[in-house]
């Protein structure tokens, strides 16, 4: 009996290959890699086929995914870029092929764009199966568990800094630097900009204490407020280093003032090869958490969730879309259409797949970090 084949889009990126890695450690299944031009460096799975193709070119991608057991969309960024629109073509080409479809978005607006063009799918369709909003809609549903209200979630992420990212998410980080948007704060839309709001964190072991900000429009605004109702709904995030984030941090400052730069993506090179230098000095740690505050029998309740990584923090966004394409092949996500994201897989399954891929888990009820 022949292998399953994955097609992973963009796979040949910095989160590609983390997701690749994972189909490879999970699964008996083969690796199809939809990318512009060869890997460098090369894959040495012969499991892994790598296929040359454009991502926008939706007949081409409908060819090479048919009869696929998933595709993977890892080819970001998912913000729509000056002259370019948002990259729908591989979830276009895997509903026109009837093929399962897997993405790592975290965007807003891209997340409500495959949604409408999903409808009438007949196979699944799963978007934003990444920390944000996947692993916050899980967390929340462990936290919220008992809770006669929710009234905040605040999130917070922790890169690692020592493995080099590619220009995609540079580019996605640097489109929302100071870039405007309506987030609920006290249960009312507030005019906030990306990488804003400063605030220390601390994380669970090994990570500790990280000064994040508030980032661009993500898809968690919206899903949370409408699964959980929500006055406040936040997701930070920082590395290590605190100058470069102040200094990220100031900029943005300077273009909400002003307007200016207009395509601060332009200076994607230069703020990647700051990354680079101080990824020199950093480590791989990294972690993510979610907070929850609401109310039960009229008390208030405080309580969170952590994950880290001690190696290969960078890794933290891809896993949950490993972890979809596992229940794919093991015929456990079947439901044609948009998958609801609090619906496929429970906490209790989330965290055991996630401890089987070495993060380690945390809550805090108020007394500080302890394992779970």
């Amino acid at each position: 009996m022949a292998a399953p084949r994955i097609v992973v889009v963009g796979g040949t990126g910095f989160y590609g290959r983390y997701l690749i890695a994972d189909v490879l450690a999970h699964s008996d299944a083969e690796v199809r890699v939809v990318a512009r031009g060869p890997a460098q460096p090369p894959f040495p799975d012969p499991r892994v086929e790598v296929v040359a193709a454009d991502h926008t070119d939706v007949a081409a991608l409908a060819r090479l995914v048919a009869g696929a057991a998933a595709v993977v969309h890892c080819a970001g960024p998912y913000q729509a870029m000056p002259g370019r629109g948002l990259p729908l073509g591989p979830a276009l080409a895997a509903i026109n092929a009837g093929v399962p479809y897997v993405d790592l978005a975290e965007d807003g607006p891209f997340r409500r764009a495959v949604l409408d063009v999903a409808t009438g799918a007949t196979a699944p369709v799963l978007t934003g199966a990444s920390v944000v909003p996947g692993l916050q809609v899980i967390a929340v549903a462990e936290l919220a568990a008992g809770l006669d209200r929710v009234d905040e979630i605040r999130c917070a992420a922790a890169p690692d800094t020592r493995r080099h990212r590619g220009p995609a998410m540079f580019r996605a980080m640097l489109h929302g630097l100071g870039a405007p948007f309506d987030a609920p704060r006290g249960g009312r839309p507030t005019r906030v900009y990306g990488w804003s709001e400063p605030e220390w964190v601390r994380f669970p072991p090994p990570v500790g204490r990280r000064l994040v900000y508030q980032v661009y429009e993500m898809a968690d605004l919206a899903v949370l407020a409408e699964l959980y109702g929500a006055g406040t709904i936040s997701f930070k995030a920082g590395t290590e280093h605190a100058g470069l984030n102040r200094l990220l941090g100031w900029a943005a400052a300077a273009r909400a003032r002003t307007g200016k730069p207009r395509r601060a993506e332009r200076f994607t090179p230069v703020v990647r090869g700051l990354s680079w230098l101080a990824g020199r000095v950093g480590n791989e740690a990294g972690g993510f958490l979610v907070e929850v505050r609401g109310a039960r029998a009229e008390r208030p309740v405080r309580c969170a969730l952590g994950m880290t990584a001690a190696v290969g923090g960078g890794r933290m966004p891809s896993l949950l879309a490993g972890i979809a394409v596992t229940e794919l092949l093991a015929g456990r996500l079947t439901a044609p259409g948009p998958v609801a994201l609090d619906a496929w897989l429970s906490p209790e399954r989330a965290w055991a797949e996630l401890a089987a891929r070495g993060v380690a888990l945390w809550r805090d009820d108020g007394s500080g970090w302890q394992p779970l």
